[in-house]
């Protein structure tokens, strides 16, 4: 509270701090921390977090760039500091231990280690490594791809959409792997993730495979193949896309998902600076591209702003369709009558009604 100062939202936040929790029906003052995995969490770790580049050093130039020699890059409680040698790297620790015990926190020791780039380490599910190439200046190129550990859980989750649908007809299963398919992807394409999806597309064949043997163990594989594959997807010259043949309906693949990298966010811009406002205009409707044609399309008539919050569609929050005047009363798919927002927003608007 003492860091926030005479921020607008003041009491909202301390009343979120003192707002207690149910368990097995029963209601528990907060006398301490808040509920683990509470929607307020994120917000009061940056307001915890918050100096850490002035604590370790860190300086930038007129033009926003670096010029220290420790950068920290930091998602709500998780962290990368990069220094110069490993001396430094124990320092930064130390120094870290000691600001953040003044807040009442501490490093976790199962977390916290020190490594150098050339033996790599995992963060926000990518591996970040340097590998050794013959065709750099410097025999050495940054790579940043998928983790081990996020592959076998994307395997994992598809896994069990599969066991849960086994005996379900064909469109029911493409409309349960098909988000997941494109949100993998999408979180994905800004590294090196080309060998990745090819992987995946040929472990989701066998599991096509699968299906249709288990669907229709009596046929042919020259039945199955003409009922379930074929170049379903127009756009694409693939005879081997998997779908309902007759609906038209079919299951995406991860390498239709092209690479995009990330391009870094200029020095300390922010959002909320009213003089950027063009700047992240222009971030948005790039970050638009990941959405189908249709939601493009509404996203942009929106400004790509959510009509509830106002803030940028693309904050991290899932994304929902509303339907302006509902199904159920007549309501149309029609673009005058969809609205892309927020899922919590989204909640919240149908909790009004």
């Amino acid at each position: 509270m003492k860091a926030i100062g005479n921020f607008p939202a003041r009491k909202l936040i301390h009343q979120w701090l003192k707002s207690g929790y149910m368990e097995n029906g029963a209601f528990y003052d907060t006398m301490t921390g808040t509920p683990q995995g509470g929607i307020v969490s994120p917000l009061l770790a940056n307001i915890a977090l918050h100096g850490m580049e002035e604590a370790l050093g860190v300086k930038y130039n007129n033009r926003g760039e670096i010029i220290s020699q420790r950068t920290i890059i930091r998602y709500a409680d998780d962290f990368v500091v990069f220094c110069e040698s490993r001396e430094d790297a124990q320092k930064s620790v130390d120094l870290l231990q000691r600001w953040m015990k003044y807040r009442g926190l501490s490093l976790s020791d199962e977390k916290t280690k020190i490594v150098h780039l050339k033996e790599g380490f995992d963060f926000l599910g990518f591996n970040i490594r340097h590998y050794q190439l013959t065709n750099t200046a410097t025999g050495w190129k940054l790579l940043i791809k998928r983790s081990k550990e996020s592959m076998q859980k994307i395997r994992d989750k598809l896994r069990q959409v599969w066991q849960q649908h086994k005996s379900q007809n064909v469109d029911a299963l493409i409309g349960k792997l098909n988000p997941i398919i494109r949100g993998w992807a999408n979180y994905f394409r800004i590294g090196v993730s080309f060998e990745a999806f090819s992987s995946l597309d040929n472990w989701m064949h066998h599991r096509e495979k699968r299906y249709a043997l288990r669907m229709h163990p009596n046929k042919t594989d020259e039945w199955r193949n003409q009922r379930y594959w074929g170049k379903l997807n127009e756009g694409r010259e693939d005879c081997w896309v998997f779908g309902n043949i007759q609906s038209g309906n079919y299951l995406l693949k991860f390498r239709w998902t092209n690479i995009d990298r990330h391009v870094l966010v200029k020095g300390k811009s922010s959002p909320d600076d009213p003089s950027l406002k063009k700047y992240w205009q222009q971030r948005y409707k790039a970050k638009a591209s990941e959405l189908n044609a249709s939601s493009q399309k509404i996203a942009k008539k929106q400004n790509y702003r959510c009509p509830v919050c106002s803030e940028s569609l693309f904050n991290g929050e899932e994304i929902h369709t509303h339907h302006l005047i509902p199904r159920h009363q007549g309501g149309k798919d029609t673009y005058a009558n969809l609205q892309l927002m927020h899922l919590f927003c989204h909640q919240i608007l149908h909790a009004q009604r």
